[in-house]
């Protein structure tokens, strides 16, 4: 394919590594949940190649289709990404054994047998089923938030003020907010100030920007610098950065179901843009001052779009006429922050999670008793790359284009501008499904020799 680069790319020379230190002291293992999150990403592949070809009437319409398709992206292969990797990411930094592989196990049981009744419940129109499902997601994001703080009660000394550890902490405690949301946004009926489309937006304000957002701006600012093989340039911004994301979150999630968007919304979304600012400023100099590779510019290209809702906000906030509808400005912000965002991110960590595990005969069990493995999440010596520069940016015209067909869809030319980019999107996007699958299948001879 054109651009792309499926070859490992090299580390830089051994006297610009950084000290790894703190990095190795306790390697990431391989659970279900990633292996179920690789799954999603095919699923919502799937699901979008269904979608693109209803745009055209080449298949029947489905009306579940777009809420699935999202949700499959976030709840289920980010979630599961998340689940996997944030307890032990946080057991990692606070030097706390992580969840033992029974607990794991119970937990990805669980979470998945409620994605699946919540998923029935709402393309079938059984709300009962809806409710059992999002009420087990509930009490075990709940779980998650409680294993993470109490690794940080049970931790003494600087680790425990690491601004990673606080995005550990609130990205799973906003996502018990917005998926206690959901439960008024279709089994039940809440009376609030901003009504059904403010517990929608509230809803994914904390999901998307709360949950997700959170978690992975906590996760990149530890492993995006091992991915260009470079220290972080500034942990002062890193330290600046999360009391604006702390302030900012609430009010984007409170506001809308307040109806006070001109004040409160505003405000957060204010302190959130500013946080984000610094963060995406301290990995776009960390990236100059590292080696480049595939991987690493997705995921930093990838940091542009999590605004991209927000440019539009202002708009509707102070009622400023755009020329179009408000649900067509809503389905392409939606579109930028799940395609541009989301998925360049869940993508590249299932590359990590698959290529970068190694065993070796000397593994034994942490003590948390999940497996140890060799090299933890990003490798020592070579970053896999599955899409070079080329690729990136036509990933990143394609998702505009997409964006700017949703905006101007009863535009004859929509169509025309809609259908390539979105090819292009699945192109690729299959193109990283199949290396992520060839990587991990071309682990197992490995680890069976042993």
């Amino acid at each position: 394919m054109a651009g792309t680069s499926p070859h490992d790319t090299p580390a830089s020379d051994p006297d610009r590594r950084f000290s790894r230190e703190t990095t190795d002291r306790s390697p990431l293992s391989m659970t279900p949940f990633h292996v179920a999150g690789i799954a999603f990403l095919a699923a919502g592949f799937a699901l979008a190649l269904y979608q693109g070809l209803q745009e055209f009437d080449l298949v029947p319409q489905v009306a579940w289709i777009t809420w699935t398709h999202i949700h499959f992206v976030t709840i289920g292969a980010f979630t599961q990404l998340v689940f996997g990797t944030l307890p032990q990411l946080a057991a990692w930094k606070l030097e706390r054994p992580g969840p033992s592989r029974a607990t794991f196990g119970a937990v990805f049981l669980g979470l998945n047998g409620g994605i699946l009744l919540a998923w029935y419940g709402r393309a079938f129109g059984e709300p009962l089923w809806f409710d059992v499902g999002l009420g087990a997601i509930w009490l075990l994001t709940a779980w998650l938030f409680a294993v993470v703080l109490s690794m940080v009660f049970r931790s003494e000394g600087e680790r425990t003020r690491d601004p990673t550890v606080g995005f550990y902490l609130l990205s799973p405690f906003v996502y018990l907010i917005g998926l206690a949301f959901a439960f008024g946004l279709y089994s039940r009926s809440w009376d609030v100030p901003g009504g059904w489309y403010g517990l929608r937006e509230a809803h994914v304000h904390a999901n998307a920007w709360g949950f997700l957002g959170l978690a992975a701006i906590g996760t990149l600012y530890d492993l995006f610098p091992r991915l260009v093989d470079a220290e972080l340039y500034s942990d002062r911004l890193k330290r600046y950065s999360l009391p604006l994301f702390a302030l900012g979150i609430g009010p984007l999630v409170v506001g809308p179901v307040l109806d006070m968007g001109k004040t409160v919304t505003a405000t957060g979304l204010v302190l959130y843009a500013a946080g984000y600012v610094l963060f995406v400023y301290t990995l776009a100099r960390t990236y100059r001052d590292g080696a480049p590779n595939g991987t690493a510019l997705s995921v930093l290209v990838a940091q542009l779009w999590i605004l991209g809702p927000a440019s539009f906000a202002p708009f509707i906030l102070f009622g400023v006429p755009l020329g179009v509808p408000e649900a067509w400005i809503e389905i392409g912000a939606l579109h930028f922050f799940f395609l541009g965002w989301a998925l360049p991110i869940a993508l590249a960590g299932g590359l990590l999670v698959t290529s970068s595990l190694e065993w070796s005969p000397e593994t034994g069990r942490t003590e948390g008793g999940v497996d140890d493995a060799v090299g933890g999440l990003v490798p020592e010596t070579r970053i896999p790359s599955v899409v070079g520069s080329r690729s990136v940016l036509a990933w990143n015209l394609a998702v505009l284009a997409v964006g700017i067909g949703f905006f101007y869809r009863d535009q004859p030319w929509a169509a025309l501008l809609h259908a390539p980019a979105y090819a292009i999107i699945l192109a690729l996007w299959g193109y990283y499904l199949l290396e992520i699958v060839r990587r991990r299948w071309s682990a197992y001879p490995r680890r069976a020799a042993f």
